[in-house]
């Protein structure tokens, strides 16, 4: 038996070494962080190495108490409740008109998938500037007559704005991965749906998103966790305002940090790890139970 395993491992050794690049690379910078930062989130001090002082659960304490961290913690969710369905629903209607594209098809699947693979800072820093007041929507909006509008200067709208970037950002990855599964679907059932009179409604509700259950699953698992740690968007577009509207809690945290006070800081990244864990978990078991 030993002998075997030995074999096995001489023979598979490459495999097993980059495996083990992989986990020390993830325990590093992955695990090693995120229990550091749990740590010191027990801690006050203006620096890391600075000799901190222990002070229990009084960063939590704080947070519970603070009105601004409540309000960020609203932001986020209503942001992922908005954005999560927002991004399915596109995503699912892009696929279906790829699908049926004959021509081109390639090319339209890489113009939609592009924006995922752009770096969030990029894409960031070109959209603040198609939105600033001198932008190309407000020259745009001036040239057909319109008034223009301050995108970034009202709350409402800035929200909408960081909303279209993201749904920019990741609706390609999740229309591929919703095309892919839609091409896998028995044509046949289409066409024994179409001899006993079904309409496309009932062909699209019946077949369509029943055999596209496990993809949309896994979007929205996804999506729920992107949409949660917004951060760039918020850093880059708007700053966490006008008015604290798009204060998301990845940068309310990142506020903590500019303050120096790692331990709030901390304390903040911890709750929101926890809320996705938490939220992962309910889906999962949700999935589970078939809802």
């Amino acid at each position: 038996m030993i002998r075997d395993k030995v074999n096995l491992m001489r023979r598979y050794w490459l495999l097993y070494f980059f495996i083990a690049v992989f986990a020390v690379i993830s325990i590093i910078f992955g695990i090693y962080p995120m229990i550091s930062s749990f740590c010191y989130s027990f801690f006050k001090g203006s620096s890391v190495m600075s000799n901190p002082v222990f002070v229990g659960l009084d960063n939590y304490t704080k947070l519970i108490h603070d009105e601004y961290f409540w309000k960020s913690f609203r932001l986020t969710i209503l942001f992922t409740v908005i954005s999560v369905p927002m991004n399915i629903i596109v995503s699912m209607i892009l696929a279906q008109l790829l699908d049926k594209v004959k021509r081109g098809q390639l090319f339209f699947k890489l113009a939609i998938f592009i924006p995922y693979i752009t770096p969030d800072v990029v894409g960031s820093v070109v959209w603040k500037h198609v939105f600033n007041s001198q932008g190309a929507a407000n020259s745009l909006l001036t040239a057909l007559g319109f008034e223009p509008v301050g995108w970034l200067t009202t709350p409402e709208t800035a929200f909408a704005v960081l909303a279209f970037v993201e749904l920019w950002k990741h609706v390609g990855l999740y229309t591929i991965i919703i095309m892919t599964n839609y091409q896998l679907i028995d044509r046949t059932m289409y066409e024994a749906a179409m001899i006993d009179g079904a309409s496309s409604w009932q062909e699209y509700f019946y077949i369509t998103i029943p055999a596209l259950k496990p993809a949309i699953s896994l979007n929205t698992a996804y999506a729920i966790i992107q949409f949660l740690k917004t951060y760039t968007v918020s850093r880059i577009i708007t700053f966490g305002g006008p008015n604290y509207s798009t204060n998301f809690l990845s940068y309310y945290a990142y506020s903590k940090y500019e303050r120096m006070d790692f331990g709030s800081a901390t304390a903040v990244a911890t709750m929101l790890f926890i809320l996705i864990v938490v939220i992962t978990l309910l889906g999962g078991k949700l999935k589970r139970r078939g809802l």
